[in-house]
């Protein structure tokens, strides 16, 4: 590891503990923040999947830890709760907000890569909070994926991935 580490810039000051990685095999990855480094996690466990498991290009990884870093500003903006948070929560929510849009880009990418879904963000804490039945992009019907530790919905077509039912 050093300045010709390609994951640098996914990688934590602190190695991430090991029962916090994935050790999935095969299982198609979610590009999410979670204000972490690594935005890559498994589908199925929900884990992060460790750098090195990647296989990616530089620019690759450049352009995921590009993404993860306004990303995770206006999710650092919504969880503060403070004058930007509605501001925030329009821009994490909006499928064609600029966030999503470069997000969305990466994720095609990643997807070249390995079979890869964009995390669309909904604000679980809300009362008002429905799970989205239709895919924000195309509109066709979510379906269940029932793989992972917890349910979640998907649009094949787009790769959006998003919370299911609780």
């Amino acid at each position: 590891m050093g300045q010709n580490d390609i994951y640098m810039k996914l990688r934590a000051l602190a190695p991430t503990p090991a029962d916090e990685l994935c050790r999935c095999c095969g299982a198609p990855y979610k590009l999410m923040s979670t204000l972490g480094f690594n935005p890559v996690h498994c589908m199925n466990c929900n884990l992060e999947v460790p750098p090195d498991a990647l296989g990616f290009s530089r620019p690759l990884v450049e352009a995921i830890a590009s993404w993860r870093n306004v990303y995770d500003a206006i999710d650092r903006l919504w969880l503060d709760s403070g004058p930007y948070e509605q501001w925030a929560r329009w821009e994490l929510t909006d499928i064609a907000s600029a966030v999503n849009r470069h997000g969305r880009r990466v994720q095609d990418q990643v997807n070249a890569v390995r079979r890869c879904y964009y995390w669309y963000f909904q604000d679980q804490t809300d009362p008002a909070y429905r799970p989205v039945d239709l895919c924000p992009v195309c509109g066709v019907r979510l379906r269940d994926y029932a793989s992972g530790i917890f349910l979640q919905r998907v649009c094949e077509g787009d790769s959006i991935v998003t919370p299911g039912p609780r």
